[in-house]
C-alpha cells in the first residue's frame, strides 16, 4: 500500500506496471511455467484494511484482479469485455480517482464519500456491465458511467493505491509521478475535459488545458523558449 494518499476534490491518476517474472528468458520465453502466470488485484483501500486481505473485499476499497473482475467493497462487479479486462505480466493498470466530498452524506456509521474511479488495461478503459451494489444509495448511482464505478468510503479515512500479489515472484513497478506514467492522453485514462489530472506525488499529467502529454511538454517548450529570450530589468 502507498504511503501517499490520493488528494480529494482532485482527479488523480496512478498506474501499477506488472513486470516478467524471473521465469522468463531475455527473450520472452517461459522457463518455469509454475510462476509464469501473474495473479494479483490492483487498486484503493483505507488504512483500516488489513494488508493481507485482498484489495476490494473490505469495505471503502475496490480492486481490478488480473481474472478481469472487479471487486468492490466485498461484491463481485464483471466487464463487459472480460477479454479485454484481464491482465498479466508486461501489462499496466491504471485507475483514475476523484474523491467527491461535496457528495457526502449521513450514514448509521458516520459521513460517507463517493469516490468515482476508472480502470484501464495499457491505455484501454474497462467497461463495466453491472455496479457492484444495486442497492447503493442514489447518491453514489448518480456517478456511475460506462467505465466509472462509485466507491462509498468513510470520509474520515484517505484512499491509498493498493496491490494485493497472488502468484510467487510476482513484482510490480508503481507509477506515482507524472514523469514515470505511461499515459499520454485523457482518453486513455477516461479523463473529463477542462480538469487538471494530478499524480500521486501532486505533480501534474494533464492540466486544465490539455488533451494530451504532447500538449503539455509543448507548453513547457514554448515558456522554455520565451524565458530564453534576453531581456532588461526597468527600473520604475
Amino acid at each position: 500500500r502507498s504511503m501517499i494518499p490520493v488528494m480529494r476534490n482532485s482527479y488523480v491518476y496512478f498506474e501499477i506496471s506488472v513486470s516478467p517474472p524471473p521465469s522468463m528468458d531475455a527473450s520472452g520465453n517461459n522457463v518455469n511455467t509454475q510462476v509464469a502466470v501473474a495473479t494479483l488485484s490492483i487498486g484503493l483501500s483505507t488504512l483500516e484494511m488489513p494488508l493481507n486481505t485482498l484489495v476490494g473485499a473490505w469495505k471503502g476499497s475496490v480492486g481490478l484482479c488480473s481474472t478481469g473482475q472487479i471487486l468492490q467493497a466485498g461484491q463481485w462487479l464483471s466487464s463487459n469485455s472480460q477479454e479485454h479486462s484481464t491482465y498479466g505480466c508486461n501489462s499496466t493498470v491504471g485507475c483514475l480517482v476523484y474523491i467527491d466530498d461535496t457528495s457526502a452524506f449521513d450514514t448509521w456509521e458516520g459521513k460517507n464519500v463517493v469516490a468515482d474511479i476508472t480502470f484501464n488495461i495499457n491505455g484501454c478503459l474497462i467497461p463495466l456491465a453491472a455496479t457492484a451494489n444495486e442497492d447503493a444509495e442514489s447518491d453514489a448511482a448518480d456517478h456511475i458511467g460506462d467505465s466509472t464505478l462509485s466507491l462509498v468510503a468513510p470520509k474520515a479515512q484517505e484512499l491509498f493505491p493498493t496491490v494485493t500479489l497472488h502468484s510467487p515472484a510476482t513484482c510490480v513497478m508503481c507509477r506515482f509521478s507524472a514523469d514515470d506514467l505511461l499515459a499520454n492522453s485523457r482518453k486513455e485514462i477516461g479523463a473529463p475535459h477542462g480538469v487538471t489530472v494530478y499524480s500521486v506525488d501532486g505533480s501534474v499529467l494533464l492540466d486544465d488545458n490539455s488533451n494530451s502529454v504532447e500538449d503539455v511538454d509543448d507548453f513547457l517548450d514554448t515558456s522554455s523558449a520565451l524565458n530564453a529570450f534576453p531581456h532588461e530589468e526597468v527600473a520604475l
